[in-house]
């Protein structure tokens, strides 16, 4: 029997629940069934121009809503390489924010309390998933669409929608427990109702994710993409993505031994005519990482809000008169500025001034935030906005020399890193072995993502090397808290809603809200 499903045409909202359950029922305003090729293209073009042009809001989620502007400061919040201890009272408590999120946004950004974040990723991701679940199901009764238009819009879905379960997993499933991946259900209408929606094991998880990536590949290997249409239906972009869930997968419990060659052999791919493209000075990395250069080969998103990183990353007024707007002049950990050397291009983009000194010590002086990171370093207002790129070449290179290393071949490790390092002017890996070439992976890429969504959050995760301790005074009461490997709070909070629609699903224990 035909099955119709109800979609929403161009301004239409979709609404939803916050369960995942009710992310599969479709009701909407301005109701349309989408019955031919047409019909898919523009409901899918829609969403696609939201995600492929800058300050675009698309058809479905938030604008930047791959990477929330919520979530950009979550993680970074999350993070190490921010002086948070003394930004707190130099600059974020001042009466000069112009962006203050008054004490109890900053007590639960520091604090490891903000509920409200995992709450859109989890709400938007699976609602974007359900979007394309409906879709993709739909083509089964679309019968005018040809064989390349077939391939173009399931491939892309499929891309899409792997890279969303992917981030979800990344999120909310604790790194050491094999059984506690995510829900997944990939499809609609008949049997909906009444579904159960456990969680999926990582290794089930990954399985769907990469079934979706190599369904797209074959698509591509017999359809191009359509010019000035598609937008993950790339050869780099999906080559990119599976080299990052292999990465990714290859330290979890779903790990494999083949795990780090396929991450050799993906970023091989992402990187294929893509070296000559990336930045080497601090203009043309602002420039890049705005999206503001049609050669470089990532996709760039950027919020529409003016300030949206600012009570984070300081003010986007600070260049109009100092002092005046605040938080300004962020300090940024003497652990993560030491890991510069004199000349890295990097410095001019990220510090006000070198944080380097003759005595080999670094100066708070040194080491605070430029006004103009991330953002697109202009002088006309438009800063903070805040940069997501996503298949970053530079990412691919970093994941390359990691593989290398891991497959037993650090002198092919060293060769790639040092080409990495030649376009930051960033030294040399020579002589380094063992752990110590393993830190110095991990090093650079602390230096190359700051700022960069969700990247160093998820290095935290992943490598397990660090406990990061932070001593912090909210309302009076001061709070001593210790974040080591595993700890609980690198698997996000289920939604209170999710738990109270959804009695299948186990939570991410440890979880409980301060009260100040």
């Amino acid at each position: 029997m035909k099955r119709n499903f109800i979609i929403l045409l161009f301004t239409a909202s979709l609404t939803f629940s916050s369960g995942c359950k009710d992310f599969l029922d479709l009701p909407a305003k301005n109701e349309r069934t989408a019955t031919t090729a047409s019909d898919i293209k523009t409901l899918l073009g829609s969403y696609l121009k939201g995600i492929a042009e800058l300050r675009m809001k698309p058809l479905y989620g938030n604008v930047m809503c791959m990477v929330p502007a919520s979530s950009v400061m979550m993680f970074e919040a999350y993070s190490d390489n921010i002086d948070f201890e003394l930004a707190l009272t130099q600059t974020y408590l001042q009466p000069n924010n112009y962006h203050l999120k008054l004490e109890q946004g900053y007590a639960d950004l520091l604090l490891w309390n903000d509920y409200s974040a995992p709450d859109l990723l989890w709400r938007q991701h699976y609602e974007i998933i359900g979007f394309l679940n409906s879709l993709i199901d739909q083509m089964d009764d679309i019968t005018d669409a040809t064989p390349q238009q077939r391939d173009q819009f399931i491939g892309e879905m499929r891309v899409n929608r792997a890279y969303y379960l992917f981030k979800l997993l990344q999120y909310f499933a604790p790194y050491n427990k094999a059984e506690m991946g995510i829900p997944v259900y990939l499809h609609t209408g008949d049997g909906v109702l009444g579904i159960k929606m456990p969680r999926k094991s990582h290794a089930e998880v990954y399985q769907i994710i990469l079934e979706d990536l190599n369904a797209a590949l074959e698509m591509l290997g017999r359809t191009a993409p359509m010019t000035g249409y598609n937008v993950l239906y790339s050869n780099r972009y999906i080559h990119h993505l599976m080299a990052q869930v292999y990465w990714f997968k290859a330290e979890s419990p779903a790990k494999e031994t083949s795990d780090y060659e396929n991450v050799k052999t993906h970023a091989e791919i992402a990187l294929e005519g893509a070296e000559v493209a990336i930045p080497t000075t601090a203009s043309e990395m602002i420039s890049a990482y705005g999206g503001r250069n049609p050669n470089y080969p990532a996709l760039c998103q950027e919020n529409n809000v003016q300030g949206a990183f600012s009570p984070l990353f300081g003010s986007c007024y600070q260049y109009l008169s100092p002092g005046a707007y605040g938080p300004e002049d962020i300090p940024l950990s003497e652990e993560f500025a030491s890991l510069f050397t004199p000349g890295d291009a990097r410095i001019t983009a990220i510090f006000n001034s070198d944080p380097g000194r003759a005595d080999g010590k670094v100066g708070t002086e040194g080491r605070t935030l430029s006004w103009s990171w991330p953002s697109d370093g202009t002088a006309s207002g438009n800063v903070k906005r805040g940069n997501i790129c996503l298949f970053k070449p530079e990412d691919a290179f970093l994941m390359l020399a990691e593989a290398q290393y891991r497959l037993n071949a650090p002198g092919d490790a060293i060769i790639t890193l040092n080409r990495f390092k030649a376009l930051r002017n960033a030294g040399t890996a020579d002589g380094l072995s063992g752990e110590a070439l393993l830190q110095e992976i991990i090093n650079e890429r602390r230096k190359e993502f700051f700022g960069d969504s969700d990247k160093r959050w998820l290095d935290l995760k992943r490598y397990g090397k660090k406990t990061v301790t932070r001593s912090l005074t909210f309302f009076q009461k001061t709070y001593n808290l210790s974040v080591a490997p595993n700890d609980y709070r690198y698997a996000l909070p289920i939604p209170l809603t999710e738990m109270e629609e959804n009695p299948d699903i186990v939570p991410n224990e440890g979880w409980i809200p301060l009260e100040y």
